[in-house]
């Protein structure tokens, strides 16, 4: 039996349906609950906050594009990002 993305689920072990750009021109992006990961569309760097965490974590440095955050983020900074990003939705 063949793979069948439309009857997969949305579980967290599945890869998304779909997702947006983020933008931040107009400072820090507070992640929605339903964006299942980040991912960076543009090579760079990135300066985010883990859900669970009480700090940012500084500059990851020098990330390829297609990389996929570990880690899932209540907000992701404007200042330090350098990073093209979007989302991961369900």
């Amino acid at each position: 039996m063949a793979y069948d993305r439309k009857i997969a689920g949305s579980g967290p072990q599945t890869l998304g349906f779909g997702g947006a750009a983020i933008d931040l021109t107009g400072g820090d992006y507070a992640v929605p609950d339903r964006v299942k990961a980040i991912v960076l569309i543009g090579e760079g760097d990135v300066v985010f906050r883990p859900v669970n965490g009480t700090e940012d974590i500084a500059i990851i440095g020098g990330l390829p594009a297609g990389y996929v955050l570990p880690w899932h983020c209540s907000h992701i900074r404007a200042a330090g990002t350098t990073a093209v990003l979007a989302t991961v939705e369900g």
